[in-house]
């Protein structure tokens, strides 16, 4: 094989092994955990008209948030 082949394999195995990782990443799964609540709660949001449930929905939505930030780098590891 002359250079250009083997660069191209070692590229594609890079992507591979990257993709797989994105995929099993326990980070990755936190963060698609988190983004799937926040929807859901700005789904009710959207529709919520109490005052009191909306402000007690817009916190656990700050929460989350932060979460989305912090937590889920602090809770996961291989």
């Amino acid at each position: 094989m002359n250079f250009k082949q083997i660069l191209i394999v070692i590229v594609l195995m890079t992507v591979i092994i990257g993709g797989i990782y994105y995929f099993i990443s326990p980070y990755q799964n936190c963060l698609r955990t988190v983004d799937k609540k926040i929807e859901e709660l700005r789904n009710k949001l959207a529709t919520e008209t109490d005052v009191k449930t909306r402000e007690e929905l817009e916190l656990e939505q700050e929460g989350l948030i932060n979460q989305r930030k912090f937590g889920c780098s602090e809770r996961t590891s291989w």
